[in-house]
């Protein structure tokens, strides 16, 4: 069984683990998240993610690589890594090392957008969760260079790179099943 890890990637609050749950209702797949493979490494209680934002990221790097190999099912044919190809630290946006992503085998590459209205709403809706706020035109900004980082990562490793939004997600399904 050849195994298809694909990297689903966007700024925090974009509706990531949302799509990922609609999707599941069409595909089977493992879905993992980039905070709780780094808290699980880290042996850290899950309600501690967002304060792995603001630790070392190479070490969260590591550290995510390790709890991918200790998470990931391999009797599982599709994988889906819910995470960031930037990480916002409140200061900066550090962009994140195609190292990683081969590192993780990814196979593709998927980027999830929209407005950034929606993505400030999500922010200010998700009490659970603490992440920096900030206007709209900041969002938009920090949603381009996550694409365009996402899409020098997929160029970099020479795997295929699709945007979709919160509307794609049976072109998605019939895409990954297709693979």
């Amino acid at each position: 069984m050849s195994q298809q890890i694909v990297a689903f990637t966007g700024i925090s609050g974009v509706g990531k683990t949302t799509f990922l749950r609609r999707l599941a209702k069409l595909i089977d797949f493992q879905h993992v998240t980039g905070g709780s493979l780094i808290a699980a490494a880290r042996e850290a209680a899950p309600e501690a993610r967002d304060a792995i934002r603001y630790a070392d990221l190479d070490d969260n790097q590591r550290l995510l690589v390790q709890g991918f190999a200790l998470t990931r099912d391999p009797n599982s044919e599709l994988v889906v890594m819910d995470g960031h190809v930037v990480i916002d630290d409140g200061q900066e946006l550090a962009k994140i090392s195609s190292e990683v992503f081969r590192a993780l085998g990814v196979s593709v590459m998927v980027h999830l957008e929209t407005e950034p209205e929606r993505i400030s709403a999500n922010r200010e809706g998700d009490t659970s969760r603490s992440r920096p706020t900030y206007p709209s035109d900041i969002l938009l900004q920090h949603q381009l260079i996550s694409r365009l980082h996402a899409q020098a990562v997929a160029d970099s490793m020479a795997i295929p790179f699709y945007i979709v939004t919160h509307n794609d997600t049976e072109q998605l399904a019939r895409l990954l099943v297709a693979k």
